[in-house]
């Protein structure tokens, strides 16, 4: 699939390789491009601030290096569990931190890009932490 033709240099053996594809046979992609097909490597394109700074993705997959409470194939997108804060051009993923006895189901998970977590009712605050004006006991 990476090769211009069938055809090879005589001498060395070395195929003529299609743009972003290496190697003697055309059979692997360039760093930083993944899954080797007819159309030959696509780019991985990993968000240099949700990537390990100076790793390159999997050359099958496209997955790129994430840091610690990052996913995505990408890097771009926090995990579950986590919310993003954008800082400058930048971003972090914090931890939801919900309050499990004020979340329905007692979840632990919140809005990704808000940070909210998923309260029951007579229950408000970020973290699902505290009672509403008039209600107590959130123990329960």
């Amino acid at each position: 699939h990476g090769s211009v033709s069938q055809f090879c240099n005589p001498l060395s053996g070395q195929c003529n390789c299609k743009e972003r594809v290496k190697g003697l046979l055309c059979d692997s992609c360039m760093d930083n491009f993944y899954g080797l097909d007819v159309t030959g490597c696509k780019a991985c394109e990993c968000d240099a601030t949700g990537s390990i700074s100076g790793t390159v993705c999997d050359a099958r997959t496209g997955q790129c290096a994430c840091k610690p409470n990052i996913g995505g194939r990408r890097c771009d997108q926090c995990l579950d569990g986590y919310h993003r804060v954008q800082k400058g051009h930048s971003f972090l993923c914090l931890p939801c931190n919900c309050e499990k006895a004020g979340t329905v189901n007692g979840s632990l998970l919140c809005d990704k890009s808000t940070g909210q977590c998923p309260c029951k009712a007579g229950v408000t605050g970020l973290r699902c932490s505290e009672c509403v004006l008039h209600a107590y006991n959130l123990s329960m």
